[in-house]
């Protein structure tokens, strides 16, 4: 009965409650970056078998 009324008086909270929190395309960005995300044109690497013309 406990777990019923604790159920019930969630979803009575829960009801009211909106999450409307939307992040921005630079938010977004900036978080990819703090977890390591980089763009193809940003890193400069050589494999071998590459070769470097001038």
């Amino acid at each position: 009965m406990g777990i019923g009324i604790g159920m019930v008086l969630t979803s009575v909270f829960m009801f009211g409650y909106s999450y409307n929190k939307e992040l921005s395309s630079d938010k977004i960005e900036e978080r990819a970056r703090g977890l390591g995300m980089h763009y193809s044109d940003e890193c400069k690497v050589l494999f071998k078998g590459d070769e470097i013309s001038d």
